[in-house]
């Protein structure tokens, strides 16, 4: 089928954003999965007109009458057409009808088609094609509404970009897709971790996306399965110190008592008991206050290191493995609440009680896990004690990985490697919280892309099901920062699918006219990167101190930052060439943002070496009222860029 160009921003009141709804490239899946391509004989539009209407249950849930108002949105997007919603109540729907049902509805149970969490979970679905209608449901609410995304990218080749670019063809003659679809995703916790995923649920509902940070509402499907508090940094919230460090001072220590004290927490004393027993009952609190969350995180402080009194160094020796590390004793302390959570819950909500799972970070101090290899026979072996209990869940954090580099890199990456590795000999259930930007040097280039699926492969082999990969909370105007948000959402959901091919339609579809001008620019940074990695020994930090101190010049050479200006000097002559108004301030508004990075670097490494003060001070006043036009505030992590502006304008005395 053609694609016909059709531009049209609109704004849709249930999801209240604006969006972009455009033509591009081949979509990213293959079109013969599934079997997904044949079509039937009926029309399902001809010559701009529908015999067809969305068919809902008499009492729809709220997701369900959300995904009603979606699919009339993009049905009209696509056709033109205005196609009626009707419920059960209404009329009497059969095969035979014209009928898009979505959900639970009379015309859906009389099919015998069957969804249900064990085949499912939570967020698979099933799109049929039952006689002359369409059925699209899931088990569970979020799989509702991506059944009706799965059906529109099937019948219109609909694709969400991002927020503000979506496509769908437009069409006057279509016949219905015979359509046999059974999906389910590759990883149960898919969290693209930023800013323009945060604070837009429409936008991370429509990329399947349930992280722990978004405010969903119940029209989104089944929100995020975390709880809303205990899903990071959790410790303080559990046994605040405001509140029993003067009392208990033996709960904490380590530096200014961040870090609990494991070794007390763990101890068969009074002491010990009603430490367990504090935290277990706030614990339940916020588990009664999440009903429908299913993880919760005993997550130590940020930097807290660890405890270190003689309670804890002797319970190092006893669980700790070869190294004696505290991790031992923090998964003992956290198997024995564990144990008491489900047991109340089994009294209590019986419903949730293999639901529920408890997690604890493996992150800085307690990355390794509590193991000893055994020469003899090549295995990592642990005490029983430490071994997590069925509902306990260890989340990893890499921060300090390098992410140039596969997971399985033995040079580069041993350290993540033998983590990954020991903590799954333990048996553990994994979640990964991973890194893709440099937290240090937002405006550098991530060098990750060549290594993103093969990294997210080990994540699915090692037994990961939960990922959160977390980029920018505080600036949407880092180096393909959209991109990342697309392609690492695509991947969540299905690992397999080829990257280049998500890379190249992401680009024709988002930067348009521009994009053979942006891909040669993208090529251009990964080129460098390759080379300085070959010549320079360059790695990708995502961590702040490695990244800030990684941002060094001699890995971007002013004759590399020339040509990828002067890439730019040619998509800016394309994108003049656009002929519709709002087209072209859009895309011409998306590839200044992304130039932001060479100027940025240009400056911060050759002002003084190459310009002289005139051209000095005429390159940062440029620079920053086009930063502060295109909505740049940070140049790092909690780094404001007005101090930046402050710091070159110094350096000019």
């Amino acid at each position: 089928m053609n694609k016909i160009k059709k531009w049209a921003s609109a704004v849709l009141a249930a999801a209240m954003f604006f969006s972009l709804v455009g033509c591009g490239g081949e979509k990213g899946k293959d079109p013969n999965e599934n079997g997904r391509t044949e079509e039937t004989a009926v029309d399902i539009v001809k010559d701009g007109q529908t015999d067809y209407r969305i068919l809902i249950p008499a009492s729809p849930t709220d997701t369900e009458s959300y995904a009603a108002g979606e699919l009339s949105f993009f049905f009209s997007e696509a056709t033109g057409i205005s196609i009626a919603t009707v419920s059960d109540d209404s009329v009497d729907a059969d095969k035979n009808g014209k009928f898009l049902s979505i959900g639970d509805t009379e015309l859906f149970e009389e099919s015998g088609v069957e969804v249900s969490l064990s085949e499912l979970g939570d967020d698979g679905f099933k799109v049929v094609t039952y006689g002359n209608c369409v059925l699209m449901n899931g088990a569970d609410e979020s799989g509702k509404i991506y059944s009706v995304y799965d059906f529109l990218e099937e019948q219109f080749n609909f694709e969400v970009y991002a927020a503000d670019e979506i496509y769908i063809d437009h069409v006057e003659n279509a016949k219905l897709k015979d359509l046999h679809i059974t999906e389910f995703p590759d990883f149960e916790g898919r969290d693209v971790n930023a800013i323009s995923v945060v604070y837009n649920p429409a936008f991370a509902t429509r990329k399947r996306l349930r992280g722990a940070t978004t405010t969903f509402l119940p029209t989104h499907g089944s929100g995020s399965a975390w709880s809303p508090t205990l899903w990071c940094h959790s410790t303080h919230i559990l046994l605040p110190p405001s509140l029993y460090l003067a009392d208990h001072d033996d709960w904490y220590g380590g530096s200014n008592n961040l870090a609990l004290c494991y070794g007390t927490g763990i101890s068969d004393t009074e002491s010990g008991r009603l430490m367990r027993q504090t935290l277990i009952e706030s614990l339940k609190s916020y588990i009664q206050a999440a009903p429908k969350a299913k993880f919760f995180m005993i997550g130590l402080e940020d930097n807290c290191g660890e405890c270190g009194c003689d309670l804890c160094v002797e319970a190092n020796k006893i669980y700790g493995g070869e190294y004696e590390r505290m991790s031992g004793p923090m998964v003992v302390f956290v198997n024995m609440i564990a144990r008491e959570i489900k047991a109340w819950l089994q009294e209590t909500a019986p419903e949730r009680a293999e639901l529920v799972k408890i997690g604890l970070f493996a992150y800085q101090a307690s990355e390794q896990p509590p193991v000893t290899w055994n020469e003899e026979t090549g295995n990592y072996e642990c005490a029983d004690a430490v071994k997590p209990e069925s509902n306990v869940f260890v989340r990893l954090a890499p921060l300090s990985s390098v992410y140039s580099k596969s997971f399985m890199d033995e040079e580069a990456n041993r350290n993540i490697r033998e983590v990954i590795l020991g903590w799954y000999a333990m048996g553990a259930q994994l979640s990964v919280w991973s890194y893709s930007c440099p937290f240090g040097a937002y405006l550098y280039p991530f060098y990750g892309w060549h290594v993103f699926q093969e990294n997210y492969r080990i994540f699915l082999e090692y037994g990961v099901t939960d990922i959160l990969d977390q980029g920018p909370r505080d600036s949407s105007v880092l180096p393909f920062h959209a991109m990342r948000d697309y392609v690492l959402s695509e991947l969540m959901w299905d690992v397999d699918q080829d990257v280049n091919v998500l890379i190249d339609n992401f680009m024709d579809n988002y930067f348009k006219d521009a994009a053979p001008f942006m891909k040669e620019y993208f090529h251009l940074i990964n080129a460098n990167y390759a080379l300085m990695e070959k010549t320079q020994g360059y790695k990708q930090y995502a961590g702040a101190w490695e990244s800030r101190d990684n941002a060094l010049a001699k890995y971007y050479p002013k004759s590399y930052l020339n040509r990828c200006l002067e890439i730019f000097d040619r998509a800016y002559e394309a994108i003049a060439a656009i002929e519709d108004e709002a087209t072209r301030n859009i895309v011409l508004m998306r590839v200044q943002k992304e130039e932001l990075s060479p100027r940025y670097i240009n400056i911060e490494h050759y002002l003084s070496t190459y310009y002289d003060e005139s051209e000095q001070r005429a390159l940062i006043a440029e620079f920053q009222a086009d930063a502060n036009r295109l909505g740049l505030n940070y140049y790092a992590e909690d780094g404001l860029i007005n101090n930046k502006y402050q710091n070159w304008q110094n350096s000019l005395l």
